[in-house]
């Protein structure tokens, strides 16, 4: 997942039970991922924060240092 123009790129993102998603920050401004139960660090440009989704379901998540800011990743 793409973080750039403070939007995650794609959203939503479909992946299956098993697999890990990437995001790359692309904006020169930190962002970060946060699910209810983890949360990445402060990423600058260019760092990448990666999950593995080992369970089925929709997992909502946000940027916390920008709220507005909203991401899905279903787990099939």
């Amino acid at each position: 997942v793409s973080i750039k123009d403070s939007r995650f790129q794609p959203d939503p993102v479909t992946v299956k039970k098993g697999d890990t998603v990437t995001w790359t920050n692309m904006d020169s401004i930190p962002h970060d991922v946060k699910f209810k139960d983890v949360e990445s660090s402060d990423m600058k440009k260019g760092e990448t924060y990666s999950r593995t989704f080992d369970d089925a379901g929709t997992f909502d998540y946000i940027c916390e240092v920008h709220p507005y800011m909203k991401g899905k990743v279903i787990v099939q």
